[in-house]
């Protein structure tokens, strides 16, 4: 992840949200009227074409990047990773705003939605290029899948409460076979997410990185790791039984074999976040962790 300047201009900002979301509509309202006080156009994408006010234009996913400036996702991270995933590699930026309950990726809560659009449309802002995680999955000598993704690539058996057995491979050398749950693969981005849960380090977005998460391993000694984020990682499924699914952010599956080699790595594209001055990572981390809480009133005589 590398800063970068402000992208110029707003001119045009596209909606892509959560039309189930109860705040949605007041933070449609909110992003319109500032958009409007600054004459910048204000677009949503199809999703939300029954909870837009009358004179937002609503388009396809194609024709609304093409249109927009800026891209504002709405709902929560789910949300946030789908908007990516539409995004492409168009190198359009994102802006997140919560209106889920953890909010990682969408930065933006509802009580500063009318400052954040204020400097989203005067160009008070910058922009933070984040790695993505790629996988090409080989089956007898050909590719089969490739995946990117923004938060983790994840290989466990889905619903199915079995075991896998798999080697990792790190610029060649084998680290020895494990069994368990699965691993996450995650970037520092994605740190917060199951690599959280699964005991993996929390990384500050800005370590050039990938951080790799055993989950529940059959062994004491196979612990999280965090590399280089140009290692050639590899992660051979020797045996799975049946069930076991590659998983990118989420939202895309595939359907793995006995002797798949999974090949991983930084991906060509990047996503690029809209960030303002306040915007922190370690604010964030406070908050949603709680850290530095309110201290235990000791007991007296201690």
């Amino acid at each position: 992840m590398t800063p970068g300047p402000g992208a110029g201009p707003v001119r045009a900002v596209g909606l892509l949200g959560n039309a189930s979301k109860l705040d949605l509509p007041p933070a449609i309202e909110v992003a319109l009227a500032a958009c409007r006080a600054h004459g910048v156009k204000l677009l949503a994408g199809r999703e939300l074409a029954n909870v837009v006010p009358v004179g937002v234009d609503v388009l396809e996913p194609d024709a609304l990047i093409r249109a927009c400036d800026v891209i504002v996702a709405l709902g929560g991270d789910g949300t946030m990773l789908r908007a990516t995933r539409v995004l492409g590699s168009s190198g359009v930026p994102l802006l997140g705003v919560n209106l889920g309950s953890l909010g990682y990726l969408t930065d933006i809560p509802v009580p500063d939605l009318a400052r954040a659009f204020e400097q989203l449309v005067a160009g008070d802002f910058h922009l933070e290029d984040r790695t993505q995680v790629s996988c090409r999955v080989m089956r007898a000598g050909s590719d089969v899948a490739q995946m990117a993704a923004l938060n983790d690539l994840v290989i466990n058996m889905g619903p199915l409460p079995r075991a896998i057995e798999m080697e990792l491979r790190l610029d060649g050398d084998s680290l020895g076979h494990f069994l368990g749950d699965g691993v996450v693969v995650s970037t520092p981005t994605g740190s917060t997410a199951y690599n959280l849960s699964a005991g993996g380090p929390i990384c500050a977005t800005a370590v050039p990185c990938l951080l790799i998460a055993p989950i529940c391993p059959h062994a004491l000694g196979m612990r999280p790791l965090v590399v280089p984020e140009s290692t050639a990682i590899e992660i051979i499924v020797l045996r799975t039984g049946e069930g076991a699914v590659l998983t990118a952010d989420g939202q895309e599956t595939f359907t793995l074999a006995d002797g798949d080699h999974l090949m991983l790595g930084i991906a060509d594209t990047r996503v690029r976040l809209v960030k303002f001055p306040q915007s922190s990572f370690y604010r964030v981390m406070r908050h949603k962790l709680n850290w530095g809480g309110p201290r235990r009133r000791e007991r007296k005589g201690r």
